[in-house]
C-alpha cells in the first residue's frame, strides 16, 4: 500500500511540475488584464488576511470567533488561490 501511495504521489507532483512551462501562442489575457488579475489577487489576499487577523485577535483575547469569520477567511483565500492559478497559466 505504501508503494502505491508513493507512486501515486510521484505522478501527482510530477504532472503538476511539468505544467509550469507554458508557451502562450494564443494569450487569453492582455498585459493590462494580467496586471489587473495580479492586483486583484493581492486585494483578495488582503481581505483574507484581515479575517485571519480578526481570528488571531479573538483567540489571543480568549474569545469565541463566529464561524462566518472563518468562512470569510477560507473563501477569500480560496479565491486568491483560484485566480493565482489563472494568472500562472495565462499570464506568467
Amino acid at each position: 500500500m505504501k508503494k502505491f501511495v508513493l507512486i501515486s504521489f510521484m505522478f501527482l507532483v510530477g504532472g503538476s511540475a511539468s505544467a509550469g512551462g507554458h508557451d502562450h501562442d494564443d494569450d487569453l489575457f492582455s498585459k493590462k488584464d494580467c496586471k489587473e488579475i495580479k492586483q486583484g489577487i493581492g486585494e483578495l489576499l488582503g481581505v483574507a488576511d484581515s479575517f485571519w487577523k480578526e481570528i488571531e485577535k479573538a483567540s489571543a483575547a480568549g474569545k469565541e470567533v463566529d464561524t462566518s469569520v472563518y468562512e470569510g477567511a477560507a473563501f477569500y483565500s480560496q479565491q486568491a488561490a483560484n485566480y493565482s492559478v489563472v494568472y500562472d497559466v495565462w499570464c506568467d
